[in-house]
């Protein structure tokens, strides 16, 4: 049996904001949408290691997501979710994205 480079698929929640209705109250839109966004391959953050975000910032991780060189950027602070299939189906993790990465070989996409 050959081994998949990619067996999951990345998925970006987007909606749900909290907008200022007419008598200026907070209303949160239940409206999402989720969208496809590329296969992937996810990988758990077992070892605590951390991901310096800048700023002196530093944040422990859930998982890293390893993304084919072409796939789309995911911002910052998106909710994202793993799948098994490309239906969204079996959620492996669900988090916020918390930096993408463009590398020479492949993307990374680190979920808080």
């Amino acid at each position: 049996m050959a081994v998949k480079q990619y067996p999951h698929h990345l998925f970006v929640v987007t909606g749900g904001d909290a907008v200022q209705n007419d008598d200026g109250a907070w209303v949160t839109d239940d409206a999402t949408e989720t969208q496809l966004v590329s296969v992937c391959r996810e990988e758990t953050n077992g070892r605590g290691n951390e991901l310096s975000v800048g700023g002196g910032k530093f944040f422990k991780y859930s998982s890293v997501v390893y993304l084919p060189k072409g796939a789309q950027n995911v911002c910052e602070n998106a909710t994202v979710f793993v799948s098994d299939f490309a239906d969204g189906s079996s959620v492996r993790i669900k988090g916020q994205a918390l930096k993408f990465d463009r590398g020479q070989l492949h993307c990374r996409l680190w979920i808080n």
